[in-house]
């Protein structure tokens, strides 16, 4: 049996010697990507769930921990894939973590941990589409006054996308209007109101077909950096650690990254950077920001207030000449710049220092397509 993948999370095929072929009886362990190690067991389950466990023996076994621990518990990812990585078994489908325990094995080091995972399944490709709806919001700024196209973002290897109305389960097919390259795979740009003009809603929803395995490459990321200024390590190993709850406590800078757009909060150091994803050479390159950030103004908190697939979300609180003033940042899936707006309630207009240095990265689009990924059964679709 060939790897086994988790949404972000791989299972690696030399840790599964020894699978058993019965129904009842399903033996799995948890690794993440780029990471190896771990001890299988064997559990008994119901038709159609999956028990992961097994243990971490890795430098960043606590990090991993980690991890699953706050993919269990994040309200933003309730449907997440879990296929073969390289061919596709009898598991494959879209399930929900139900439950997850995890414990440092040994008190004397971090780099032990044991995990177990109890996922149910809540369908497959056969029966479910994957959607990305929407619910367009007004947004309050000065960075301009666009009012289309309004983007959104499918995974160019993605497949049949179709404009769906589910008032009344309408459907026409759905042309892109750009594709844009990412780090890790294109994405498809397509405007909201082609989607109402073709089903009749204000809030379309795309339907579409995507590998298990392709889900995670275009989608939203945030990450803790744990104090290390590159993702990877002098090894190629992730040393960030992978954000899925809004509950994390994090000390050092935080980065919101769709793989267009990066952007890095460091609340410690009162600053703020981008980088922008160079498709020609495959490199990130840096805005600027932090050199050019006014005497004015200082980044006092961050706080992360929404964490899913295609959508993330923080509001950040600047130091403006001695005055506190909030706005949120919004970083979509596909979007090559970042949206902000005026909390509910805070008062505007944005401060022209603080305008001025958000500019090269901030949207001038004033509506939020405020997209959400999840399932639409085949049923209700069917004529």
């Amino acid at each position: 049996m060939g790897d086994l993948q988790l949404y972000t999370l791989v299972v690696p095929q030399d840790s599964q010697s020894g699978l058993s072929a019965q129904l009842q009886q399903q033996l799995a362990t948890a690794g993440i990507l780029g990471q190896d190690g771990g001890i299988v067991e064997q559990l008994s389950s119901e038709p159609g769930d999956q028990t992961i466990t097994g243990l971490y023996r890795a430098r960043y076994a606590g990090k991993m921990a980690d991890e699953l621990e706050e993919l269990a518990q994040a309200s933003g990812f309730d449907e997440i894939p879990l296929a073969g990585l390289d061919e596709a078994t009898s598991k494959d489908g879209y399930y929900a973590i139900q439950d997850a325990d995890v414990e440092q094995v040994q008190p004397h080091t971090t780099e032990v941990q044991r995990f177990d995972l109890s996922l149910t399944k809540k369908g497959t490709r056969n029966d479910h589409w994957r959607a990305l709806e929407t619910n367009r919001r007004q947004l309050d700024h000065e960075f301009g006054n666009s009012t289309s196209p309004v983007r959104v973002g499918v995974p160019a290897i993605a497949s049949k996308v179709q404009w769906y109305n589910p008032e009344d389960q309408a459907r026409a097919p759905a042309s892109s209007i750009e594709t844009r390259s990412a780090e890790l795979g294109d994405v498809e740009i397509y405007d909201v109101d082609d989607g109402e003009a073709a089903v009749g809603t204000s809030t379309p929803t795309l339907l579409y077909e995507i590998a298990y395995t392709d889900e995670e490459l275009a989608d939203c990321r945030v990450y803790d950096t744990l104090g290390h200024g590159s993702k990877l390590d002098a090894n190629g190993d992730l040393q960030w650690q992978k954000l899925f709850s809004t509950q994390h406590d994090f000390d050092a800078p935080i980065v919101m990254d769709n793989g267009r757009i990066r952007l890095r909060l460091d609340e410690p150091n009162g600053t703020l950077e981008a980088e922008e994803w160079d498709a020609t050479n495959e490199v990130w390159s840096t805005v600027g920001l932090e050199a050019d950030q006014p005497s004015t103004v200082e980044l006092f908190d961050v706080d992360l207030t929404g964490v899913a697939m295609v959508r993330d979300q923080a509001q950040l609180t600047f130091d403006v000449d001695g005055e506190l003033f909030a706005l949120d940042a919004i970083v979509n899936r596909g979007y090559d710049d970042v949206q902000f707006t005026i909390p509910e309630n805070e008062n505007g207009p944005i401060d022209p220092d603080l305008e001025d240095w958000l500019s090269p990265i901030a949207s001038t689009l004033v509506v939020d397509p405020n997209a959400s990924k999840g399932l639409v059964a085949r049923n209700e679709v069917r004529r």
